[in-house]
């Protein structure tokens, strides 16, 4: 027995004509490669700068709520001799914003661990206090 591969055979005129497929012109190919390049490029650069510096990570080790005021605690990874500002905030039960300040923070004895406790005011009562970014002290605060 042997297999034999042909196309398939359909009535005239009942499914359109059949075309065959054409071949995408090398301007257009070169193109859209460059394109994909620029846009993976441009995404990189975005996430690096969203996540990739991480000498100024910081992350909450604990936090308590009160009536009209958050306590955070927070550890956050600085440079030696390295300076920081941090946005702190605060929110409520349905997840809105109630509180934010910028605290500026200032390399401890252990730089890598530099310890802030920092109470937040709020306009209501909260449920959570979180770090929603620490950058360079002298960095563009609109990042």
């Amino acid at each position: 027995m042997t297999a034999q591969t042909t196309h398939p055979v359909f009535p005239p005129g009942r499914y359109g004509r059949q075309r065959t497929p054409q071949r995408v012109p090398r301007p257009v190919q070169l193109a859209g490669v460059v394109l994909l390049l620029v846009i993976m490029v441009f995404a990189g650069l975005r996430l690096y700068r969203a996540y990739g510096e991480q000498d100024y990570s910081s992350s909450v080790s604990r936090f308590v709520t009160g009536e009209n005021a958050v306590d955070v605690e927070f550890v956050v990874r600085l440079p030696d001799g390295g300076r920081a500002q941090c946005v702190v905030r605060a929110r409520d039960e349905a997840g809105a914003e109630i509180g934010r300040a910028t605290v500026a923070v200032t390399a401890g004895a252990e730089p890598q661990r530099t310890v802030v406790q920092y109470r937040l005011a709020t306009n209501g009562r909260p449920v959570t206090g979180e770090v929603e970014r620490c950058y360079p002290h002298d960095a563009e605060t609109n990042r």
